[in-house]
């Protein structure tokens, strides 16, 4: 990387750190994620469908 590329990007860096610090404590910005929610983690979900349909083919396998 040239050095004004990694020093666009480091700023870029300590610019998002800043506005993630400012908005833990700002109240009128924490309520941005109230109203759009948090981010969904699906993985649990996923794993459970994948056990579900595993144990469906278990008791499939098992009566033939």
């Amino acid at each position: 990387m040239s050095r004004s590329r990694s020093y666009n990007r480091f700023h870029r860096y300590l610019a998002r750190q800043k506005r993630r610090g400012l908005r833990s404590v700002l109240p009128q910005y924490q309520m941005e994620y109230e109203y759009y929610g948090t981010p969904i983690d699906h993985s649990q979900d996923m794993l459970n469908r994948l056990k579900g349909r595993e144990i469906e083919l278990e008791l499939l396998e098992a009566q033939a």
